[in-house]
């Protein structure tokens, strides 16, 4: 059956759309971890008396640039006229989640660990080719990326690239609007032709910060990181690498081989005793641990809804929600200090339940 033009744009935001998520449903896991750390200091391997500095910066590195790569895929999106969503209750990440509609791994709410470690390298595991995902046989998030390219450059081949990329410019998000750091902002503008390369480009990078599936065969991505180390900045499966290995990449490490870099410190014990999986139904009946999870869960939908607000048009609402992620890392380490009342020595935690009827800003 021939694909029209309106059913071939739907395929194209309904793929972006995912994208979206995918890129929305890492960042609880990961934040979970990070904030179970309970000992934290700035970044300066100088001072012995700081606990896990670095790999809180670590994960701290990876959380920006997943934000940075929400924005790049609403970027994409409204570059050809899709509507991003970010408080829709049938799409957003509950967990556990399984990541790519079962084809990923299982991904899991957990405190800092070495399991949960070794389940996010998982997570950025890069595809070992690209064939699958141009045939749509994708099992990394990597492969579904090379799937929408292929997908985007078929279409466009087909309808032509005027067809497809008809969005409002003003919609973009820019380097002025965003607050964090991460990388750059790419913005899809100018000319049909030049939104295409563009579009294709935010893609890429969303790729290489992520698995490192354009690097070549060397670890190191970017610019070395600035600092008294100054080692090279790697792809998010290597900065877990690096984590697991208590060790940092080399700029000359192959990716095959492990870091052979300088000492990264790890102390897996100064860890809260967070249980798996938070759930409700640990807390019930405890009135004051339920408020203080109900109000991580008005912060993170007030989060969701000015992601929303600011990928639809509402440029400004970026900035405003600095305060909000502060706000939800006091809220989630608050839970994380607070026993369990079932005497287990475990402690309670966010849950990340998208709030229909609250949090809007």
């Amino acid at each position: 059956m021939t694909q029209d033009l309106a059913d071939a744009r739907a395929e194209l935001c309904t793929l972006l759309q995912k994208a979206l998520m995918l890129e929305l449903s890492t960042i609880p896991p990961y934040a979970t971890a990070l904030y179970s750390i309970l000992q934290e200091g700035q970044y300066n391997r100088s001072d012995p008396e700081l606990v896990n500095a670095e790999p809180i910066e670590v994960i701290r590195q990876v959380m920006v640039e997943e934000m940075l790569h929400m924005v790049l895929v609403a970027n994409v999106l409204n570059s050809i006229g899709g509507t991003p969503q970010m408080t829709n209750p049938s799409l957003l990440p509950t967990y556990p989640y399984d990541l790519l509609g079962g084809r990923g791994p299982t991904v899991y709410l957990r405190r800092f660990t070495h399991k949960q470690v070794k389940l996010f390298r998982q997570i950025e595991t890069a595809p070992e080719s690209p064939e699958p995902g141009r045939r749509g046989d994708y099992h990394t998030i990597g492969g579904f990326y090379i799937f929408i390219k292929t997908r985007l450059k078929d279409i466009c081949d087909s309808f032509g690239v005027e067809e497809i990329f008809i969005g409002e410019e003003d919609r973009q998000i820019t380097n002025d609007d965003y607050y964090g750091a991460g990388g750059h902002v790419i913005e899809i503008t100018g000319s049909a032709h030049d939104r295409y390369d563009a579009a294709m480009e935010a893609i890429d990078e969303t790729m290489e910060e992520g698995e490192g599936a354009c690097l070549g065969h060397r670890a190191g991505d970017k610019d070395p990181i600035p600092g008294p180390e100054g080692h090279e900045d790697v792809a998010h499966f290597f900065k877990f690498n690096e984590i697991l290995h208590s060790r940092y990449y080399h700029p000359d490490d192959p990716v095959e081989g492990p870091p052979t870099g300088k000492d990264l410190i790890v102390d897996w014990r100064a860890v809260a005793p967070m249980r798996d999986n938070p759930a409700r139904d640990h807390i019930a009946g405890h009135p004051d641990i339920e408020a203080m999870s109900q109000a991580f869960n008005v912060t993170w939908s007030k989060l969701l809804w000015g992601l929303e607000r600011a990928f639809n048009g509402e440029r400004a609402a970026l900035r405003q929600l600095v305060p909000v992620m502060y706000e939800l890392k006091s809220s989630a380490t608050k839970l994380m200090r607070t026993p369990l009342p079932d005497g287990s020595g475990e402690t309670a935690g966010p849950t990340w339940t998208f709030l229909s009827g609250g949090g809007e800003m």
